[in-house]
């Protein structure tokens, strides 16, 4: 069976949108979230812990696809009031993400007007001109997040896919001396880090091992070099989450502890010791074996994600190796 675990299903949604602007490559844009409400978070307590000894700030990869308000106007971005979007973001994204990093921590995750999935096909100044609106909404929640809910204590930031380019975003543009202190580390599952993003970041750190804080830890999977997604190209950040080295040393099956996935009845499925993994040097990628690539491919965004590339079930591949890590780090901070 197909497993379409981290991806949301094509859906045409009806909700009330406002604020007109360029309908060709805006559109109707969905009222601004207020992040001092509770309605724009998903949270979850630390479920591994009696007292988390940090918290998480989470954000979603894209889970909308283009939709049509009740004045049949298209909308490119998520309407957080709405309910179906709102589920869609929160079964397929914010439940696995509140499993693999809410162990230990506390998760929160603000809802936000996330670009749709359609919008990632369009050209880069169309991407860039949406994403703005989406990257706003972040800034906000994670102003929200540092004064109102963290006030000091250490904290993760995490993002997959179009999340992972808020956390890069979040680290060149959100962070001071102060602030990076309490940072244990940024995870940026899925998306490509370019020189120019380092150039522009003193807080943009590579990880170089399992332990070091401060740090961002970025990586993304294939099966084979001509899965790669073209929106890699450039790439230059890399870290095995299985071996945590740099270079292309391969860690075997036997160093992962478990990849974990999710039914869409929440019931899981563990992989253990199955997929290895290594770095390839001219690509900044991980090449993985031990899967069926027919099991994970997944049709609708072939064009950006071929079969052979594992973007999707990111989090799910060394979902047992990222738990222990976080923990590892988080100790690390206290010492």
């Amino acid at each position: 069976m197909k497993k379409i675990l981290y991806l949301c299903t094509v859906l045409f949604l009806a909700a009330a949108c406002n604020e007109n602007t360029d309908k060709g490559r805006i559109g109707v844009i969905p009222a601004k979230p207020d992040y001092g409400k509770d309605s724009s978070w998903f949270t979850a307590a630390a479920y591994g812990a009696t007292k988390a000894a940090a918290d998480v700030f989470y954000i979603a990869p894209t889970c909308i696809w283009d939709w049509q308000d009740s004045n049949g106007e298209l909308c490119h971005f998520m309407d957080i009031s709405n309910e179906t979007q709102r589920k869609l973001v929160t079964d397929n994204s914010l439940f696995l993400a509140s499993m693999l990093l809410g162990k230990d921590c506390d998760f929160y995750a603000p809802y936000y007007r996330q670009i749709t999935m359609d919008s990632w096909m369009e050209d880069e100044s169309t991407i860039s001109a949406r994403f703005a609106y989406a990257m706003n909404d972040i800034y906000e929640a994670f102003e929200y997040f540092i004064s109102n809910i963290s006030k000091g204590r250490p904290f993760i930031i995490a993002g997959h896919s179009q999340g992972a380019k808020c956390v890069i975003e979040l680290l060149k543009n959100s962070f001071d001396e102060e602030r990076h202190g309490d940072l244990v580390a940024a995870y940026i599952f899925g998306y490509p880090v370019y020189n120019a993003d380092l150039e522009n970041s003193p807080y943009l750190r590579p990880a170089r091992g399992s332990s070091d804080t401060g740090v961002a830890i970025a990586f993304n999977s294939i099966s084979r070099p001509e899965a790669a997604s073209g929106m890699f190209e450039g790439n230059t950040v890399c870290i095995n989450p299985l071996n945590w080295v740099t270079d292309t040393t391969y860690a075997p099956a036997t160093m992962n502890k478990g990849s974990v996935f999710f039914n869409s009845d929440r019931t899981s499925d563990t992989l253990y010791r199955q997929v290895g993994a290594r770095i390839d040097e001219n690509l900044k990628s991980l090449i993985i074996d031990g899967l069926d690539d027919d099991d994970y491919f997944i049709e609708s965004v072939s064009s950006i994600f071929p079969k052979g590339n594992y973007h999707i079930q990111e989090l799910n591949l060394y979902f047992l190796n990222i738990q222990d890590n976080l923990r590892e780090r988080v100790a690390r901070m206290s010492d």
